[in-house]
């Protein structure tokens, strides 16, 4: 089995120690769960989006094609900027 070796202050330790009794599992247990439900958390900020192989030559054709801009951004870009005026 994969092993996890930690090294840590006695100060955090201690921390650590006393949530794990207050939820009344080991030291080891109390580290796993906190640390995966951390990880959970993590990974789903980064949502995973699967494409099918049309979807994806798609995505990549929208990514390639020139921008079209809206003409009020046209015509915003062409105005010369305050400082020029």
């Amino acid at each position: 089995m994969p092993q996890v070796n930690i090294r840590t202050s006695s100060r955090r330790l201690a921390v650590i120690d006393r949530a794990a009794a207050i939820r009344g599992v080991s030291r080891t247990e109390f580290v796993l769960r906190s640390s995966e439900a951390a990880a959970i958390d993590i990974l789903s900020e980064r949502p995973v989006i699967a494409l099918g192989d049309e979807a994806w030559d798609d995505f990549l054709a929208a990514l390639d094609a020139p921008v079209e801009l809206d003409p009020a951004v046209k015509a915003r870009y062409a105005r010369p900027p305050q400082w020029k005026r």
